[in-house]
């Protein structure tokens, strides 16, 4: 393991602004909607989970948007939070030929949320952070001088690519936080579990899972994204996550 874990400390919320430009990545995701609401459909079983990793590590929770802006919330891939696989082995994930842990939503927040305090702790400064995040560390004493500079004057300093994941970060965030006058499904920090979490034997394959706990192969894929595999893992035991109740919609 080559990081040490950061102390839990609470922070202020993220800055989230809506200025001009940051009202035109919004109106670009409201003129086509669909993409945004399936990506929250999808992230739906682990949002709870995901900002509550955010929060027991100090982090504001509104960072749970920079997934979003990352990926759209798609599980193939480098995952949710779009970590490369140096980064995700350096915060302790599984990246093998059977198990790919970027996918997966929980685990991967919790190497997200150690990477961004990281980077907090190297800047002191949520929006510099995100530089760092999205360009490198190596880069953070290049932009070290816009600490509390304003975020109008920021994005104009920024490389291209940073700028537009910033502002769409920053759009993500104003619609969840406004869902409902944007005629959408409100975005809500509290909902019931949908699956509980099993302990299962190396190699077991996702069809004894799915007659055992009366579900489908696609759910449990869908709750189970970092499986690569039509089994789990040969060598080590494995935990799963399994639905609560018997669900035949997939």
């Amino acid at each position: 393991m080559s990081f040490v874990r950061s102390d839990p400390r609470g922070v202020a919320p993220f800055p989230i602004v809506l200025n001009h430009t940051v009202r035109q990545y919004v109106d670009e995701i409201l003129a086509h909607p669909s993409g945004f609401v399936e990506s929250f459909e999808r992230s739906r079983p682990f949002f709870v989970d995901m900002v509550r990793v955010l929060q027991q590590d100090g982090l504001p929770r509104d960072l749970i948007y920079l997934s979003f802006a990352e990926s759209g919330f798609m599980s193939g891939g480098a995952g949710p939070w779009q970590l490369s696989k140096s980064t995700a082995r350096r915060f302790g994930l599984l990246v093998n030929k059977y198990v790919d842990e970027r996918r997966d939503p929980i685990k991967s927040t919790r190497a997200a949320a150690e990477y961004l305090a990281t980077l907090h702790n190297e800047t002191n400064d949520w929006q510099v952070a995100l530089i760092g995040w999205n360009k490198g560390e190596a880069v953070l004493d290049r932009f070290l001088s816009l600490r509390g500079v304003e975020y109008d004057r920021l994005v104009t300093q920024l490389p291209r690519t940073t700028r537009s994941l910033m502002n769409r970060f920053m759009a993500v965030a104003v619609i969840a936080h406004h869902a409902r006058e944007y005629g959408l499904q409100a975005v809500t920090f509290v909902e019931p579990p949908t699956y509980r979490t099993v302990r299962v034997r190396p190699g077991t394959m996702l069809t004894e899972l799915a007659e055992r706990y009366g579900t489908t192969i696609a759910r449990l894929r869908a709750l189970n994204p970092a499986l690569l595999r039509d089994r789990t893992p040969e060598r080590i035991a494995f935990d799963v996550r399994v639905p609560n109740l018997p669900q035949t919609d997939l």
